[in-house]
C-alpha cells in the first residue's frame, strides 16, 4: 500500500483525513464550517423569523400612513403639495410642531426695503404717477373723498388712490382698488384693498369639499351657469379646527352651532353682507342666508381693537401668531355699507387692522393667513361666449392659480356676484 493509499484509508480505528470527525463542526484542513449543528440551524431560523416579523411590522406601519398621505395628495382641489403635506401633518399629531416652525420662520423673515415689491401690487396700479397719490405728510390716516391719506414716505405710485376696476360684469363705479402702506416702520409692506358697492353686487358663501364638507348647491366651486355673473372670489377664514366659530348656510348649521362674541360674515337673503360681532350686531333670523365665523373682530367702532399685539386671551390664533410677518387677508364693512377686502404679504395682524381702518372700515375681521392660502381672483366675461371667463389674480405674488375656484375646492370661500 502506498503512502497515498494510507492517507486515503487511514489506519484501523482512525478517521480518514478526507472525512470530518463526527463531532467536529469544521474542516480539519481548511478550517471552514462543515454541516450545521442543530443549535446553528435553530439560531438561523430565529433570525429569519425576527426579520420576517420586523418586515411585517414595517409594512403594517408604512402602508396605512402612505395610504392616508396619498389621500391628501390626491383630494379634489388645486392645493399645492406643500399645503396638502402641512394639512396632513396637522391632522396627524404634528400640530404643535408645525406651529413652532411657522412661528420661528415668520417672525424672522421681516420685510425689507422702502417700497412695496412690484409683484405684490395689482398690474393696473404699477405705472401710475407718484404725484397722483395725493397723500399728506402728517400721521393722519383720515379717508378724504376717494383717497386715503398716506403715512409712509416717500409716496409710492398709485398709493391710497381708489381706482375703478374695469371689464367686470358690473359698472366700473361698483368696484375699486388701491394699495396702502399702513406702517412707516416697514414701508415695503403693502396692503391691497378692494372696495365693493353692494348695491350692484351680492355675496355668496360657498362651502368646501373638506371645510366644512358635505353636499352643497354650488358643489364647492363657481358653477358654469353663473360664472359670467361672478366678478370675484376670495378665501374665507381659518380651518374650523383652529377657530371656535361655526357656519350656517342653505338653511343648516355646519361643523358646530354659531358662537356669540365671534367675528362673523353675515349674508342676508338679498345678498347684502355685514361684518358683525355675533350676538351683539347680529343674531339668527329668517332674513339671514349664511354666516361664516372666524376668531374675533380686529376692527370695531372704526379703529383697531385693543389687545392685538399681546393677544393675551388667544382671540386671534395661536400664541404670538399675530406678530408673524406673513400673508394675511381680511374683510370689513364701511359706513356706507361697502365691503372692503384686504390682503398683503409679510404683514402683522396690527398692520392688517390698521389698513382696513384707514380704508374706512368700521368693523372688520381677519380671514385666513399664510403662504399658499390667501387668494383673491377676478373673473371677467369672455367675449363671444355665454359661460367662459378670463380669470386673473389680484397680485402676481398670490401663488394659487387664478382658476382656483372654477373647480371644486377643499376650503370654503366667498364669491361676489353681480346683481
Amino acid at each position: 500500500m502506498t503512502i497515498l493509499d494510507q492517507r486515503s484509508t487511514g489506519a484501523a480505528g482512525e478517521p480518514s483525513l478526507d472525512q470530518p470527525e463526527a463531532d467536529s463542526g469544521h474542516d480539519p484542513i481548511e478550517g471552514r464550517p462543515a454541516r450545521l449543528t442543530q443549535t446553528g440551524r435553530s439560531k438561523r431560523s430565529k433570525r429569519r423569523r425576527r426579520r420576517r416579523v420586523a418586515l411585517l411590522v414595517f409594512v403594517a406601519l408604512v402602508v396605512p400612513v402612505g395610504w392616508s398621505y396619498g389621500g391628501y395628495l390626491t383630494a379634489a382641489g388645486d392645493a399645492p403639495t406643500s399645503v396638502r403635506s402641512v394639512d396632513w401633518l396637522r391632522d396627524h399629531g404634528f400640530e404643535s410642531v408645525v406651529n413652532n416652525i411657522e412661528q420661528w420662520y415668520y417672525t424672522r423673515t421681516k420685510p425689507q426695503g422702502k417700497r412695496v415689491p412690484t409683484s405684490d401690487l395689482p398690474k393696473a396700479l404699477r405705472h401710475l404717477a407718484a404725484t397722483s397719490a395725493g397723500g399728506t405728510s402728517s400721521g393722519s390716516t383720515t379717508t378724504t373723498g376717494d383717497r386715503i391719506a398716506v403715512v409712509a414716505r416717500p409716496v409710492q405710485a398709485g398709493e391710497g388712490v381708489w381706482r375703478p376696476v374695469t371689464g367686470l360684469a358690473v359698472t366700473s363705479a361698483a368696484v375699486s382698488q388701491t394699495f396702502l402702506r399702513p406702517d412707516p416702520t416697514f414701508p415695503s409692506v403693502g396692503v391691497n384693498l378692494v372696495r365693493i358697492d353692494q348695491r350692484s353686487t351680492k355675496l355668496v358663501l360657498v362651502p368646501g369639499t373638506r371645510e366644512p364638507g358635505g353636499t352643497w348647491a354650488w358643489g364647492s366651486q363657481i358653477p358654469v351657469g353663473v360664472r359670467q355673473k361672478v366678478i370675484a372670489a376670495f378665501n374665507a377664514g381659518f380651518k374650523f379646527r383652529h377657530t371656535a366659530g361655526g357656519m350656517y348656510a342653505e338653511g343648516r348649521e355646519a361643523v358646530r352651532p354659531l358662537q356669540d362674541g365671534l367675528a362673523s360674515i353675515v349674508i342676508h337673503r338679498d345678498g347684502t353682507a355685514d361684518v358683525a360681532k355675533w350676538g351683539r350686531d347680529a343674531s339668527m333670523s329668517k332674513d339671514i342666508a349664511s354666516v361664516r365665523q372666524n376668531l374675533a373682530l380686529i376692527v370695531d367702532h372704526g379703529k383697531p381693537v385693543s389687545g392685538l399685539v399681546t393677544d393675551r386671551n388667544g382671540q386671534w390664533g395661536t400664541l404670538k401668531s399675530q406678530l408673524q410677518f406673513t400673508w394675511r387677508s381680511g374683510v370689513g364693512v364701511d359706513a356706507q355699507g361697502r365691503l372692503i377686502y384686504a390682503a398683503g404679504h409679510k404683514m402683522t395682524l396690527t398692520q392688517l387692522a390698521t389698513a382696513l381702518t384707514d380704508a374706512g372700515a368700521i368693523r372688520a375681521m381677519q380671514l385666513d393667513i399664510h403662504d399658499n392660502v390667501v387668494t383673491f381672483n377676478w373673473f371677467r366675461p369672455r367675449a363671444g361666449t355665454t359661460t367662459e371667463v378670463d380669470a386673473s389674480k389680484l397680485t402676481p405674488a398670490m401663488t394659487r392659480d387664478a382658476t382656483r375656484y372654477l373647480v371644486p375646492d377643499q376650503r370654503d370661500f366667498l364669491a361676489v356676484e353681480a346683481r
